[in-house]
């Protein structure tokens, strides 16, 4: 079944039973290959389906995801299910579709989606002990609304990470792209291996205490994107957002800093050219020099809010598509050379907020963590904690390199260009503290 006939039917199914409705489908071929111990361990090639239904009757509002392989029997209870709820505060009517169809595929990428062929984009290891994945996505999406909705697109997507060992060191980096990128893939191989090899060869020293920093892309991604997300209303309607409270044109970090929400960047596989309910997506400044420019909105959070839709309709709350970091003025090359004495960071994991609303968070570190004196790695530890505040954390950035890498892995969720970013001061502990 294709999306669009998914969509149709479901569509069809809730006519005359619900008062407004947006159905959305997707019928994705996935094929993913997996590393571990230098080699290829599993490959697998998949067809999912998935239904996502909006329905509103009374101000009464359910969204429900179906991913079953008979989606249309489970919808069959939503309108019954509906009825029994209380009306919602943020209900909102649905907004007339004024959106367009943003289709971007790479032939390769689709063939290998469609036929299993994993040799287009399995990845030439050279002998090295490395452990990741890398994947081929072709998906087909349609949606149908009773605001009049009836538009749908094609994507493809190149997504990897690649995680490479030097005895007990180790080095990880990701890329992801709308077209089969070999060479993002191969770049990250070698980063990842230089990582390790740097990381094995130096003494290891543990890393504590406040420092200069210099986060990689990998970090930069996941903590930015953590500041990104900030900026949806719904964060601030929940209570988990620390720009809660700020105004357009508020001062909320260094100037050095601009994040835009990109939906219109066709590189990277959140390019859409319409929101969860029609309406046109636009690339948008969420920070500009160190400047708060608003919040994402959907229909429902800009009527709760007196403000108009952003283009950054999910169907429960605004979401970001794509996420771009300005590149700064420092080239790679310098950029350990900028530091001076500090911390380099690889990479991290398990980031937790103490605060939402103050921003307080901690993250662990993974894989190689050097320290840096006179420019040049000195030390190289394998763990810390970095522990602090994103208010402060965004202040506190002083420079960005030139170059800039798209990311997507388990701990950037979001499509996202980032550079290097180089932080004045952050405070580092022990994991066990």
């Amino acid at each position: 079944m294709m999306a669009h006939e998914l969509a149709g039917r479901a569509a069809k199914a809730l006519a005359g039973r619900v008062e407004e409705y947006i159905v959305s489908s997707a019928v994705s071929r996935s094929l993913m290959v997996k590393y571990a111990n230098g080699e290829v361990s599993v490959t697998q090639a998949w067809k999912d389906y998935s239904l996502t239904v909006y329905a509103a009757k009374g101000g009464k509002v359910n969204v429900a995801s179906y991913t079953s392989s008979d989606p249309l029997k489970a919808l069959a209870s939503l309108p019954e299910l509906l009825e029994r709820l209380s009306p919602s505060p943020l209900y909102a009517p649905l907004p007339q579709p004024s959106g367009v169809s943003l289709s971007y595929v790479d032939r390769k990428l689709k063939e290998a989606a469609l036929t299993g062929d994993a040799s287009a984009i399995t990845v030439d290891l050279g002998g090295r002990d490395v452990a990741g994945m890398v994947s081929a996505q072709y998906s087909e999406i349609h949606y149908f609304g009773s605001n009049g909705l009836d538009l749908g697109y094609e994507l493809t997507a190149y997504n990897g990470y690649l995680r490479a060992f030097k005895g007990d060191d180790s080095g990880q980096w990701a890329w992801v792209s709308t077209s089969l990128e070999q060479r993002m893939a191969q770049e990250a191989l070698e980063r990842a291996a230089e990582l390790a090899e740097l990381c094995h060869s130096l003494p290891k020293e543990e890393v504590v205490g406040e420092h200069r920093v210099l986060l990689s892309p990998m970090i930069a991604g996941n903590l930015l994107e953590h500041a990104a997300d900030a900026s949806s209303a719904g964060a601030v309607i929940m209570g988990f957002s620390f720009l809660q409270g700020k105004e357009p044109g508020s001062l909320v970090a260094s100037e050095k800093l601009s994040i835009r929400d990109a939906p219109r960047n066709s590189s990277l596989p959140g390019y859409r050219g319409f929101d969860d309910e029609g309406v046109a997506t636009e690339d948008k400044y969420i920070i500009e020099r160190g400047v708060f420019k608003g919040f994402l909105h959907n229909s429902k959070t800009a009527r709760l809010m007196g403000a108009r839709s952003t283009g950054n309709a999910g169907l429960i709350m605004p979401r970001l598509f794509n996420i771009e970091v300005e590149a700064g003025d420092l080239r790679e090359g310098e950029l350990l050379e900028a530091l001076g004495e500090g911390i380099y960071v690889n990479n991290n994991w398990y980031t937790r907020f103490q605060n939402h609303l103050e921003g307080t968070f901690s993250t662990v570190t993974r894989d190689a963590l050097f320290k840096v004196r006179g420019g040049r790695p000195v030390a190289c530890s394998r763990r810390a904690r970095i522990v602090g505040s994103m208010p402060q954390l965004l202040m506190n950035i002083e420079g960005l390199s030139r170059e800039r890498w798209q990311l997507k892995w388990w701990e950037i969720d979001t499509p996202s260009l980032v550079p290097f970013v180089l932080v004045s001061r952050a405070q580092l502990t022990s994991v066990s503290t």
